[in-house]
């Protein structure tokens, strides 16, 4: 047996994240025994059928007792809800962790909700998808970083960071603020942004759609995800102000440099070519 891993691992959630956090830990060692909480019957049921769980509940129950680890892996408002819940269910020395993806709203409701006696610890992996359960697989954490929030107790914190690196995934340890900082730039931004290009297009008229390829396509995938997924993440965040404003300053910029001279634009279009490939270098996951 891994030693990274709990001896029972609950999962509250079996969508594409907690469905695959289930197979991920199953591949790695099949003795660890999953608890999963999921209100969906056909969910729940396939779950079984495919050893995804061992034990299946439709709400947060006693079954949760014995979990070492219990990882929440709903949309966020829901978490937010479930975090005094579930840790009433767990035993004293147990950590509960979850995979929202703006963490300083969540870990300071979790010291207030959170049991004493129970750690809690925020996490978000930096990588997800679509599908749901059925898209869930157990290679997604490997290759992926996952955030560790060092809020916590530091035992329970590094508990959690073992049991992420355990599946494949490399940690990156910050604080909740911290990460909501650096977030709103990288994550939560580009979202409002392809939300917004996706509607501008739109408007833009049918010559534009028929026109639009490749580059629209990309730039505005971030777009496809529902409001409970990603724009309720994204509106938890303080500090998309700042990233707004950043990012506004640069493209006045730009705009500026292309009006200036065939020169400015393309020092200024350069610098960004520059910026990206150091972002993602060659071979890195983006």
């Amino acid at each position: 047996m891994n030693g990274a891993l709990p001896r029972r691992l609950g999962i509250v959630g079996l969508g594409l994240m907690g469905a695959s956090l289930a197979r991920a830990a199953k591949a790695l060692d099949p003795t660890v025994r999953v608890v999963a909480v999921e209100p969906r019957d056909d969910v729940r049921a396939q779950a079984i059928a495919d050893g995804v769980a061992d034990v299946t509940l439709e709400a947060p129950g006693l079954a949760l007792q014995g979990c070492d680890l219990t990882v929440l892996c709903t949309p966020i408002a829901a978490l937010e809800a479930l975090l005094g819940p579930v840790s009433r269910l767990l035993a004293d020395g147990a950590v509960l962790s979850d995979v929202g993806g703006a963490k300083e709203r969540v870990v300071a409701r979790a010291a207030e909700e959170v049991r004493p006696g129970v750690a809690f610890v925020g996490g978000h992996p930096m990588f997800g998808g679509h599908g749901g359960y059925a898209g869930a697989r157990a290679d997604l954490w490997r290759g992926g970083r996952v955030a560790v929030c060092t809020d916590g107790a530091r035992e329970a914190v590094e508990r959690v960071a073992a049991f992420h690196a355990a599946l494949g995934a490399e940690v990156v340890r910050c604080r909740a603020a911290e990460h909501d900082a650096a977030v709103a730039m990288v994550s939560h931004l580009p979202y409002l942004v392809a939300s917004a290009l996706a509607v501008a297009a739109r408007e833009a008229g049918p010559l534009a759609a028929k026109l639009a390829g490749p580059g629209l396509k990309d730039m505005t995938r971030l777009a496809q995800f529902p409001f409970d997924i990603q724009g309720e993440v994204a509106r938890r965040n303080a500090g998309l102000p700042a990233a707004a404003e950043r990012l506004s300053s640069h493209l006045a910029r730009v705009l500026a440099a292309i009006d200036a001279s065939p020169e400015a634009a393309r020092d200024a279009l350069e610098e960004a070519r520059a910026a990206r490939t150091a972002l993602f270098p060659e071979g890195g996951r983006p």
